[in-house]
């Protein structure tokens, strides 16, 4: 094993050391760390070479010059190795790990998220390192990345009860709509996080359909995160019309719709979901011009419930349920890409 290296060429030295002859050749005229990267010595799992043989800061910066972030998760996930990513944890919070933990041994849910691996403490930070799912889509040109938050509450039912006032949860609030705060709440430039999270519902789809459309990345490049007002059935159609691009006359859809299908059917049949509420948890949707998939990522707010509680996602939320509506967000969904295929059929 490699020890750790502090300088580019102290780096391709002890590769060239431990390389064949043919490697050895692309070793001596690598000029940069990204070069060194293209080595097949390179090309490894985080937990055997490759994490130890670069400084953890250089590895990061040259990871993150593919690697794009979708909403809310800026300066929390980093690329760990080639296949597998970081994500910071809260302070003294295992829910998430947790939650992990126990889908990896749903035999439900264990294809339908990223792969857990462990949790990981670095320079007094606590991270889970979980697979990086865009790994498998290597026509990076291509590709294309959508965030959709599910289910009709976006807050935990303890956050019913607090009533701290946040001046900055205010100011995204004017940032939405400077006409919803009342009087008091303009007086006192601050608003409970209850009452953002709320309003954030009614001002999107995740009230009336279960989910809303968080952040975008198309295959153009531009990663597209204005989705606050999208509102309407139409809009949102419009929307999904725009990511899946048509390729191959709906062939991406079709694949999408397949992966919600076989989704909604597992978690349906989920002990996990039959006794945990999913608060705050995404779809994150990723294709290129060949394949789709889908997947469940975010669980830091996956709390398990009482025992005499059993959950099936689609209730009416009321206090005390824990009743989350994810299944109807993911019955919307469904029910909007049929919409759109059906349609495009009809014109084909």
């Amino acid at each position: 094993m490699l020890h750790m290296v502090n300088s580019f060429t102290q780096l391709r030295e002890n590769l060239i050391e431990i390389s064949n002859e043919q490697n050895v050749a692309f070793l001596n005229g690598a000029k940069s760390f990204g070069q060194l990267f293209k080595s097949s010595l390179l090309k490894v799992s985080v937990d055997t070479m490759a994490i130890t043989a670069l400084p953890l800061d250089c590895w990061l910066k040259e990871r993150l010059k593919s690697w794009v972030q979708l909403s809310g998760h800026e300066g929390t996930i980093i690329p760990a190795s080639n296949h597998t990513l970081w994500k910071k944890q809260p302070s003294s919070n295992t829910i998430e790990a947790q939650a992990y933990q126990k889908i990896m041994k749903d035999p439900w849910l264990n294809d339908l998220t990223p792969k857990y691996y462990k949790e990981i403490f670095h320079k007094n930070e606590s991270f889970i390192e979980i697979q990086d799912l865009l790994a498998q889509f290597c026509d990076t040109e291509s590709r294309a990345i959508m965030d959709i938050k599910i289910g009709q509450r976006t807050f935990l039912e303890n956050e019913v009860s607090n009533q701290k006032k946040r001046p900055d949860l205010y100011k995204k609030m004017i940032d939405i709509d400077p006409n919803e705060p009342t009087e008091e709440e303009h007086t006192e430039g601050a608003i409970t996080k209850l009452r953002y999270m709320q309003f954030r519902e009614r001002e999107s789809s995740t009230a009336t359909l279960g989910f809303r459309i968080e952040a975008a990345k198309t295959s153009e490049g531009a990663l597209k995160k204005n989705f606050k007002k999208i509102k309407t059935e139409e809009q949102i159609t419009e929307t999904l019309l725009n990511f899946f691009e048509d390729y191959e006359t709906g062939k991406i859809r079709r694949q999408v719709l397949e992966r919600l299908y076989e989704m909604r059917d597992k978690i349906e049949k989920s002990e996990f979901f039959k006794h945990h509420e999913v608060v705050g948890s995404s779809l994150l949707i990723v294709h290129d011009r060949i394949k789709a998939g889908v997947w469940m990522i975010d669980f830091a707010k996956s709390n398990e419930v009482d025992d005499n509680l059993i959950l099936d996602h689609r209730r009416k939320w009321e206090v005390g349920n824990h009743e989350d509506g994810y299944l109807v967000g993911i019955d919307n969904l469904i029910k909007l890409i049929e919409n759109i295929n059906e349609r495009n059929e009809n014109i084909e």
